[in-house]
């Protein structure tokens, strides 16, 4: 079988490096990327779950853990996390090894079964009908005091804060109804340490969740293409997280190999939370009212990200996202 996969982001390094430990010959296309660190988008935040994933590729997770945290300020309040940041450049360049990337078209016809892992842009696969995907942007910078680990709500989005090591920082901001630099220079999060921004980007994060990110496999051209990571929505609405989901979609893609109905409830079950949470968010967006029901939703859902939010916090964030959504 001719495989090609389209992207060389995390989710498209991770099923390159895995199915080139089986042997398979793979070609890999990108596209040229003109940011410093390589990557659209920089995306540096994980939960500890990407252990498991790094030791089944063959990686010691260590050599890519810039700093753990066990705390974070979200609008003040300070939340127990079990968190950390990694290295995605090397992580990603270990990945591919010695990958030879195609910056060309890729050709579908020459090919048995392509691979969509192109993210936001989900260059291949239709384009969903209800498809939901923010603006955000991002700053690396290095501060001369040390800034805390914190998230700022802002409409449906937030900004966030993270630590790299060595006095750098990952700064950020995606909103739906905020343009995300002017709320960053609101916060004035980019000022407060006499920063020095290294590089910056511009990129784009879908929240528009696996089940209404579909079909996960089309024949285009007379050849197969499977979606996985961003491309099919595996990033969690609310949080915007997608490296963990994204590693696991290609663990389901692996898994169905030779069966897309099964791929594609085997994403829809995995992922269910996944809907719960674009729920709410349609719920935020429309005006509809926050309760017991959507706190409870956050509580449970947090632990899969690496925080602990109570009910009762998780309440009151919700009723805070609630009145900046109508105002």
């Amino acid at each position: 079988m001719k495989v090609a996969i389209a992207g060389a982001g995390i989710s498209g390094a991770y099923l390159y490096r895995m199915l080139h430990d089986r042997g398979c010959t793979v070609h890999l296309y990108e596209q040229p990327q003109k940011n410093v660190c390589g990557l659209t988008s920089c995306a540096w935040g994980s939960s500890l779950e990407i252990v498991t994933f790094l030791d089944e590729a063959g990686l010691n997770a260590e050599d890519y853990i810039l700093r753990r945290f066990d705390h974070l300020l979200m609008d003040e309040v300070r939340l127990r996390a079990d968190l950390l940041t990694i290295d995605k450049p090397r992580l990603i360049r270990d990945l591919l090894q010695d990958a030879e990337l195609r910056y060309s078209s890729l050709p579908l016809k020459d090919y048995d079964r392509v691979i969509d892992a192109t993210g936001a842009t989900r260059a291949l696969l239709p384009q969903p009908a209800d498809d939901l995907v923010l603006d955000c942007c991002q700053f690396m910078v290095q501060s001369d005091k040390p800034l805390p680990s914190r998230v700022r709500l802002g409409g449906i989005g937030y900004a966030w804060s993270l630590p790299l090591g060595n006095r750098n920082y990952h700064i950020g901001c995606g909103s739906l109804l905020m343009d995300p630099r002017r709320h960053l220079d609101e916060l004035g999060w980019l000022v407060e340490g006499n920063q020095r921004i290294i590089c910056n980007c511009k990129g784009k994060i879908r929240l528009t969740a696996p089940h209404l990110s579909q079909p996960f496999v089309a024949a285009i051209q007379n050849t197969e293409v499977w979606g996985i990571g961003e491309a099919i929505g595996c990033v969690a609405p609310l949080a915007g997280e997608g490296i963990v989901p994204g590693l696991r979609s290609v663990q389901l893609l692996l898994e169905s190999w030779d069966d897309p109905e099964q791929y594609r409830q085997a994403v829809l079950d995995e992922f269910l939370w996944m809907a719960e949470e674009r729920a709410i968010i349609e719920q935020l967006r429309l005006g509809g009212s926050i309760g017991l029901r959507q706190a409870r939703t956050v509580h449970r859902n947090s632990r899969r990200l690496g925080l602990q939010i109570g009910l009762r916090n998780a309440f009151a964030l919700l009723q805070k996202l609630g009145r900046m959504t109508s105002g």
